[in-house]
């Protein structure tokens, strides 16, 4: 993906220059010229910087979908089964505050256009503080909970469940962390972090599987590479950290989530359902070696999903700021879109044009029965991208209404995996279907991607005030 590709998106933010007038006398228009020539600098760096961590992120992409080659490879199909059902679990378990790393890198950048850098230290005081509470309180229970999550998901050891916990708590904070980078555009340091936490997965997770530990070894070595990444962002951060007695993160402490954030969590919410609910919904329902084949095609699908991850970071900045220029981010969200796609489709023809040699390549000859839920697999992948932009952008604009688009998805997930669960394969093409449905329902109703949006939907996305 080129500079010139990303700065498309980076030039939609609002230039200064837009704002002046024809008639400005000659100093004005001298001022004007000046600002916008210091803008343009300011978006080609930006532009270098974005494609920067782009490669970043494709990188950690690539090391983390590559540990679970390794670690398909190390385990048996039944305990590989057992490690891709406990990070669905805790990606549903810790998406709620997930939202906040859309939420503070939208305050954030805001705040920054604004030059209001105080209640941007402020935020981000707070928001630590609250959502550390969180991650306190819900470690607590899932520790409580440990020996109910080995008879319901049907794991072969407890100890995989235990090496969850750090993780799950530390996934909660991490989002937050990232949020304060990608408000700032710091994006290089937020694609390193990215590939940092990706390397520690396999560093420290081959050796603690090598010494039987099983399906925690990945766990523990992601947790590791979480805490590794908070520390970093803290330092390069270091000059917007209030101390203490701002009364920042007691108002933190006992802030009670509002309306938009509940709506956010619940939107990360159901798209953590709609892509990760099927494969604890196969653990459930398929055999053990079954369940395993369908976890190679899920890893196959969050390559696809997540591999254009990058561009919905980008696009939070943008879109916030041109929303809260003009009143709208249509425009930001059909390039992202664009972009998505043609990432999606160089992993997803390929896949479904030869699925046999990808299972045999990637997993070995105990997945390749599985061949036939290849292809549908890369189409839910490809959907689940698209969906994943939206959500993000849903967040950022502030529409309250998206999440009841995906919640009806959710439901007519669970109701059709219900329905036909014979097979891999056979949940692969209801994840397919129910994932094209809804985009469907979204081109029709909320956020067209082909076409232009609708007028009468405009009064849903107007600009609010940055702490409402």
């Amino acid at each position: 993906m080129s500079t010139l590709t990303v700065n498309v998106i980076v030039d939609k933010l609002p230039s200064l220059a837009t704002v002046a007038s024809a008639a400005d006398p000659p100093a004005a228009q001298e001022e004007t010229v000046a600002t916008s020539w210091t803008a343009t600098r300011s978006r080609t760096r930006l532009g270098r910087a974005t494609t920067v961590m782009i490669g970043l992120t494709l990188l950690a992409s690539v090391t983390n979908y590559g540990s679970n080659i390794i670690f398909s490879r190390l385990l048996s199909p039944s305990s590989y089964g057992d490690l891709t059902a406990l990070i669905a679990f805790s990606v549903i378990a810790a998406v709620p505050t997930g939202a906040a790393q859309t939420i503070v890198a939208e305050r954030i950048a805001v705040l920054q256009a604004e030059g209001n850098h105080d209640q941007a230290r402020y935020l981000i005081r707070h928001a630590m503080a609250h959502v550390a509470m969180i991650a306190l309180i819900l470690g607590l229970i899932y520790a409580a909970c440990i020996p109910l999550i080995k008879p319901a998901l049907g794991l072969q050891a407890i100890g995989p469940a235990i090496a969850l916990a750090p993780l799950l708590v530390l996934s909660f904070l991490i989002p937050v962390a990232f949020g304060v980078l990608q408000g700032m555009e710091r994006f290089v340091a937020l694609g390193a972090l990215l590939l940092l936490v990706a390397i520690s997965r396999i560093a420290i997770g081959v050796p603690w599987t090598l010494a039987g530990g099983g399906a925690g070894g990945p766990l523990f070595g992601q947790a590791i590479g979480c805490l590794l990444a908070i520390g970093a962002t803290a330092l390069l951060s270091r000059r917007y950290l209030l101390g203490r007695g701002s009364g920042a993160a007691r108002a933190g402490l006992r802030r009670r989530p509002d309306r938009r954030t509940m709506t956010a969590g619940g939107v990360f919410v159901a798209f953590a359902l709609i892509s990760n609910l099927d494969v604890l919904l196969a653990k459930i329902m398929l055999s053990p070696h079954a369940a395993g084949e369908y976890a190679a095609l899920v890893t196959i699908e969050k390559i696809v999903i997540f591999l254009p991850g990058a561009v919905a970071v980008v696009m939070v900045p943008s879109a916030a700021k041109a929303r809260h220029a003009d009143g709208s981010a249509g425009r930001v969200l059909r390039i992202a879109a664009l972009l998505v796609t043609s990432a999606t489709l160089l992993v997803a023809i390929p896949a479904a044009l030869a699925p046999h040699l990808l299972l045999q390549l990637m997993f070995g000859d105990k997945y390749v029965n599985a061949a036939a839920g290849v292809a549908p697999i890369v189409c839910a992948g490809a959907g689940l991208a698209l969906l994943y932009l939206l959500a993000v952008y849903t967040v950022a604009i502030q529409d309250r209404r998206w999440v009841w688009l995906l919640i009806a998805g959710v439901v007519l997930q669970v109701s059709a995996i219900g329905l036909l669960h014979s097979s891999p394969t056979q949940i692969a093409t209801v994840q397919a279907g129910v994932v094209i449905a809804v985009l469907i329902a979204n081109e029709c109703i909320f956020h067209p991607i082909l076409r232009a949006e609708r007028l009468f939907l405009s009064r849903a996305r107007r600009p609010t005030s940055v702490g409402s």
